[in-house]
């Protein structure tokens, strides 16, 4: 079951920002599959294609926050490709010393700082980033010494010496902790300036050991808190797909292969590995605990999904995980899917099977529709009449019989007029409508207490646009909670009104089958409805997604906002135009607004009592339909 009702805080992710770090990870790695999450530490996972940014920044300024992650995503980046993983595995496994977690965060506070002097010397550009970086942390470090400075023992406090003694450069100001190691911190402190000729991983494994040998038999107990992070389940992972690498080269030179074959072997393997598309366990925005490496489970290429059909049974569901197959043919106007890479699920979605389903029309729904088509009767009948009013002005200011042109249709004037004014002027003549609508419904089980009004917006839609002669489609979304899984993740889209058959009559009351289920994926429901958009022929596509909140779904949680950000960017970018309906029974709050606001931008509708939601629909489909004349 999804985690929808529980709140751990109240963290806003700035979809946003993080797409910015993601475009900066992808230019920095040269890989277009790399991806950005917030977690606790700072660190790229090459198996997944996940850089993981650091939460140390939130609560801080905008800019202190948003320099902050550009460093970590530099770090992560530059610590990837410098970092020597055998090294960094001898050390994981260390056993030689009491107090392993000081000596893996010691280690790896070595590196940190060599790496990013590295980047200073490589992009002098950065410097003030990384600067700035070194002044928060230190101020932070220093806050941390005078908390540790009260407590008996003194592990924590040694570290946090160390490293504002790095962070500053300044080896000269000995520390004093307590008489039974203030001795050897002075010899220690002789020796540490050492560190500026240190140039590979092996230099700092050797500095950090030195350091070991010399306080391992004083310290009482290990380290108390957390603050460099070496992730353990990942390097373990590099090194054994480094090892399979090296044992399948063996094995062709057994075969009498040369050696030029060889090399070419083995980079073509890690070519390969390199580009797997993976699953990701899309962890808590700010999550303050690592679980690295439980989801470096490789996937392969992904199916996509297939488009529900009006010809298909009513009973048959047709499933397909990922991209959807391509038996599925529709004619030119209502389009198929799975042909548009750009719609493609993949990465946190790549698990995902897609079921169609066309819902039955049940006796009584008739009756229920008619009585909610009466209900919202005056909104649909205004919205009509406005609109028909403007393309009849329209019509009239068009310019028709004149005595030169092109020669129209109707050539009554031939008989009548004996200036034969049978012609017209192309350019004069007013735009006809050409726009097509997709309705996405949520249909997840926090919408409850919101679907009784909300079918109601969903009638006023579509009764106003099959009015208009308008085609549209109306789909409702869930995933089944109960089946998702690390494998398989069921979404079911129900096709409520088909695109073929919008304009008709009958279909109406499938409206009413609209009821709540489970959970919502809603950046997989926006990618098939835009998906679907594309094969019409028409120069105006919209896109309404009537929604309740944030998504949710099995190993979706807040990567669900940044996947549903990047499916609405996507849609965009092709031309279709995607609004939100943002449906409450309670006040809506400004950390909700801004939740949404990062999704969709500027364009959503806050609907605060769902019984204002015709009210609310009727504007914005008014809009919309005058914008497209």
């Amino acid at each position: 079951m999804s985690d929808r009702f529980i709140k751990f805080n109240d963290e806003q992710l700035d979809a946003k920002q993080v797409m910015m770090l993601q475009d900066l990870a992808r230019l920095l790695l040269k890989n277009e599959q790399a991806h950005v999450k917030i977690q606790k530490f700072p660190y790229y996972d090459p198996i997944n294609h996940t850089l993981i940014t650091s939460s140390f920044w939130s609560h801080r300024s905008k800019e202190i926050e948003s320099t902050g992650l550009k460093s970590d995503v530099l770090l992560a980046t530059y610590g990837y490709q410098m970092m020597d993983e055998k090294i960094v595995n001898e050390v994981i496994h260390n056993r030689e010393f009491q107090h392993p977690k000081f000596f893996q965060q010691l280690f790896k506070l070595l590196e940190d700082k060599r790496v990013l002097n590295t980047i200073v010397q490589l992009r002098p550009s950065t410097k003030p980033i990384i600067q700035m970086r070194n002044e928060v942390r230190l101020n932070y470090t220093q806050t941390q010494i005078k908390v540790y400075k009260t407590k008996t023992t003194f592990t924590d406090l040694l570290f946090l010496y160390l490293e504002a003694s790095f962070l500053t450069e300044n080896f000269y100001d000995v520390p004093q902790i307590h008489p039974q190691i203030d001795d050897v911190l002075n010899h220690m402190y002789q020796y540490l300036p050492n560190f500026f000729y240190n140039e590979t991983s092996e230099d700092n494994m050797y500095l950090a050991e030195r350091i070991m040998y010399q306080i391992d038999g004083i310290l009482k107990e290990d380290m108390l808190n957390e603050y460099y992070h070496l992730p353990k389940k990942v390097y373990e992972a590099i090194q054994e797909l480094n090892f399979e690498d090296l044992t399948r080269t063996d094995a062709s030179n057994s075969d009498g292969q040369s050696d030029e074959q060889n090399d070419e072997e083995v980079v073509s393997e890690e070519m390969e590995s390199n580009n797997q598309d993976s699953a990701s366990e899309g962890g808590a925005y700010l999550e303050m605990e690592l679980h690295e490496g439980e989801n470096s489970d490789v996937m392969g290429d992904n199916d996509t999904a297939r488009e529900g059909d009006a010809s298909d049974d009513m009973t048959d569901m047709q499933t397909k995980k990922g991209k959807g197959s391509t038996d599925n043919v529709e004619d030119d106007e209502g389009g198929s899917v799975g042909h548009n890479q750009a719609f493609a699920l993949k990465g946190i979605n790549q698990n995902v099977e897609i079921k169609w389903n066309i819902p039955d029309i049940e006796p009584q729904y008739i009756n229920d529709y008619h009585n909610v088509e009466s209900e919202v009767q005056f909104e649909t009948k205004d919205l009509i009449q406005i609109i028909k009013k403007t393309i009849d002005r329209e019509y009239q200011d068009e310019r028709r019989n004149l005595t030169k042109g092109r020669l129209q249709k109707n050539l009554l004037n031939w008989f009548i007029d004996d200036q034969y004014k049978l012609f017209y002027k192309k350019q004069d003549l007013s735009q006809s409508f050409d726009a097509t609508f997709t309705l996405l419904v949520d249909a997840s089980a926090s919408m409850q207490d919101k679907m009784e009004e909300t079918i109601k917006g969903v009638v006023l839609f579509h009764e106003t646009l099959k009015s208009l002669n308008v085609k549209h489609e109306i789909l409702a979304f869930n995933e089944d909670a109960f089946d998702a899984d690390d494998a398989n993740q069921p979404n079911i889209i129900d096709e409520i009104i088909s695109y073929d058959r919008s304009t008709l009559e009958k279909d109406g009351p499938r409206i009413m089958a609209l009821e709540p289920q489970d959970d919502n994926r809603d950046g997989v429901a926006i990618r098939i409805g835009s998906e679907r958009l594309m094969h019409r022929s028409h120069n105006q596509r919209f896109l309404i997604v009537f929604s309740d909140g944030e998504p949710s779904a099995y190993n979706y949680s807040q990567d669900g906002i940044l996947d549903t950000y990047e499916a609405v960017e996507t849609a965009r970018k092709m031309g279709i135009e995607v609004f939100n309906v943002f449906l409450s029974q309670e006040p809506i709050t400004e950390d909700i607004e801004q939740t949404i606001h990062n999704i969709y931008g500027q364009y959503a509708i806050f609907v605060e009592g769902v019984e204002n939601l015709p009210s609310h629909l009727s504007p914005l489909l008014k809009k919309l339909l005058l914008k497209s004349f």
